[in-house]
């Protein structure tokens, strides 16, 4: 699963990067070549009524299960650079699953909450906290636009001392404090639940992964345990971001899986597979 490993990085950094600029930039320039990756993101798909986009969405994930939420949602992607730092500085996730109980908890929080998010926008109440492309588009906006603003201003003054016009100054405006409170605040909680188990927010609180979840468990490719060749040495529960791989049971819950290789790439033995 290596190289499978080293493409969903690649993916996941041009989606992660792509977006962020094409949000941040305000020449309309970088909107013009990278607006796709936010026309390709589940909720705003289906709010513009995309249905091709949302079928393709639905189409990946059946066939290969999570990849959306391991290469396309931007707060997944933030989430797994937390738990980059955190493996960083020697920190593995717990190596055991979810307890029975405290997997039941889980479930009945994720269902309830897509209840909640889908009622609501019938019912015209707005639930945008709890949209992943909604969260992290805000908090970009809010907490780097007028960063990049900033450098985009130092860089203009430079270029009209040097005679150049590469650069073109803007004005920046703050955005409210409450709004940025919030978004920071959204994104430290998020931080703080990555550091703690990894992917807990898109498998108990994202709307876009419980459905994902459920279409994923009938996937066609999924991954494996050949339990003719794993030891049990437990590496790859340890490097499982969404805690769904059982060693013992040599099962692992697809609709927590979220595709990101990482198992079969720490596995020695060959004992996982991505196959059929």
């Amino acid at each position: 699963m290596r190289k499978l490993r080293l493409l969903r990085l690649l993916l996941a950094a041009f989606s992660f990067l792509g977006l962020t600029v094409s949000l941040l930039d305000f020449t309309g320039t970088a909107g013009d070549y990278l607006g796709w990756l936010a026309q390709i993101q589940f909720v705003p798909a289906v709010l513009s009524l995309s249905l091709w986009t949302v079928l393709a969405i639905l189409a990946a994930t059946f066939l290969f299960g999570r990849v959306y939420c391991s290469t396309v949602c931007p707060l997944g992607i933030c989430q797994d650079l937390v738990g980059f730092v955190r493996r960083l500085f020697g920190f593995r996730f717990p190596s055991s699953p979810l307890p029975g109980a405290v997997k039941t908890v889980h479930d009945v929080v994720r269902v309830g909450l897509l209840v909640v998010f889908v009622c609501g926008g019938f019912l015209g109440l707005h639930y945008g906290w709890l949209e992943p492309y909604g969260i992290y588009s805000r908090a970009a906006q809010t907490l780097l636009g007028p960063l990049w603003g900033m450098g985009n201003n130092a860089l203009a003054e430079w270029a009209a001392r040097s005679g150049s016009s590469a650069f073109v100054a803007v004005e920046t405006v703050a955005p409210p404090v409450c709004v940025m409170a919030v978004s920071a605040g959204t994104l430290a909680l998020l931080a703080a639940m990555a550091l703690w188990r990894g992917r807990v927010w898109c498998n108990t609180v994202c709307p876009v992964g419980t459905v994902l979840g459920q279409v994923a468990r009938v996937s066609l490719t999924k991954p494996k345990i050949d339990a003719a060749k794993c030891v049990m040495c437990g590496l790859c529960a340890r490097a499982c971001k969404a805690h769904c791989i059982d060693v013992e049971k040599g099962k692992i819950d697809l609709t927590r899986c979220v595709a990101c290789f990482d198992c079969g790439a720490v596995c020695g033995k060959g004992a996982l597979t991505w196959s059929n």
